[in-house]
């Protein structure tokens, strides 16, 4: 009975309690698990990328040879556009285009005289080729009228002549009357020739006259011509151009001595100083687009497959403001630098442009951080 209440006792002993530290201890476990899922979950979720202010800028470059004279600008100073950024000199432009500016004055003034004389000198011998023109349409008016009356006598003394031969042959040539009758035909066919004649001795000197006003036309045509050669208008024709080229060419130059702005921007990077020379397409400084700023991330490979154009994207700026997004751009291809400098390997570079409200001004090159 004894042994039988120990084996009793031993049952209904209840266990002990656990130790308070141990119910700590796997407090603290399961807590820390769970705040490691989280962050693990809102890592693979929420991947964050190193990313860098970006602008487009544009190249101010010198577009002669010469002295930087001075800057009308200072750096950090938003321009508009043809806003003039500098001076270039080392040649007296001015001078030389005030001299130009007179000598084409001068030929415009004499090329001016010249052809009044011209008009006045081609009036003088159109006046003497015309009188002479006229003329000789006068005499050809008499020879077409003489040559007429000549035909027109020809064709009477050959009508006479023929009925004088109709009228022969009825009559007898030893009686009175057929002697009569031969000397007439003979005086026809004298006067018949004769007519003949006359009519070719106009057709002559029509021929002649005809040469003649030939003659005086191509000469009333070429008249103004000789007159302008005779006076040397052609010449001075030629100076004036010559001078008015070299004065556009003058202008031009001076015009590429200073250096005006191509866009709205901001002016950084000054390198050269006012007393400096300088040559043609030699850099002098650059225009930011401050007002086209963007974000560029550096994607590990690895990554990119994350990401795609026309994603919407998280910016967090250094001021601790989050600003969003949009990626417009991702290279197709790294460059082998970009294995060895960054320490998640080869990375991709990722365009980020702006969307929603303005992104906060920091400087360019600044890091941002950029949420996926």
């Amino acid at each position: 009975m004894a042994a039988h209440r120990t084996d009793n006792q031993n049952f209904d002993i209840p266990e002990a309690a656990c130790p308070p530290m141990r119910l700590l201890l796997i407090a603290v476990l399961a807590i820390g698990a769970g705040v490691a899922t989280n962050r693990l979950l809102y890592a693979t979720a929420n991947q964050n990328y190193v990313g860098r202010i970006e602008v487009d800028s544009m190249t101010i470059r010198a577009p002669v040879d010469g002295i930087l004279q001075n800057w009308e600008v200072t750096e950090g100073q938003v321009v508009d556009p043809q806003a003039l950024l500098c001076n270039i000199g080392g040649q007296n432009l001015n001078r030389q285009l005030q001299i130009q500016h007179q000598e084409v004055e001068r030929l415009s003034a004499r090329l001016a005289t010249l052809k009044a004389e011209v008009d006045v000198k081609l009036h003088e011998h159109l006046s003497t080729v015309e009188s002479d023109i006229y003329q000789a349409e006068l005499q050809t008016a008499e020879l077409l009228q003489k040559k007429y009356y000549y035909e027109l006598e020809r064709m009477a003394w050959r009508d006479q002549r023929e009925s004088f031969e109709k009228n022969k042959s009825t009559v007898n040539s030893k009686t009175k009357s057929g002697d009569e009758l031969d000397d007439k035909l003979i005086n026809c066919m004298l006067k018949e020739e004769s007519a003949l004649n006359s009519i070719e001795a106009a057709d002559a000197q029509l021929e002649i006259c005809s040469t003649r006003l030939e003659k005086l036309q191509k000469q009333k045509e070429e008249m103004r011509e000789r007159v302008q050669q005779a006076v040397g208008l052609s010449e001075i024709e030629l100076r004036y151009e010559q001078s008015k080229a070299e004065l556009e060419n003058l202008e031009l130059q001076l015009s590429l001595q200073k250096v005006r702005a191509a866009s709205v921007g901001t002016i950084a990077n000054i390198r050269r100083r006012p007393g400096e020379y300088v040559k043609a397409g030699e850099v002098l400084a650059e225009l930011f687009l401050l007002d086209e700023a963007y974000a560029v991330a550096d994607v590990p490979t690895s990554h990119s497959h994350n990401f795609q154009v026309e994603m919407p994207v998280r910016c967090r700026f250094p001021n601790g403001e989050t600003r969003t997004g949009v990626v417009t751009h991702m290279a197709i291809a790294t460059s082998k630098e970009d294995e060895h400098q960054n320490p998640n390997g080869p990375a991709i570079p990722m365009r980020i442009e702006q969307t929603g409200a303005l992104w906060p001004k920091i400087p360019i090159g600044g890091q941002i951080t950029v949420i996926r």
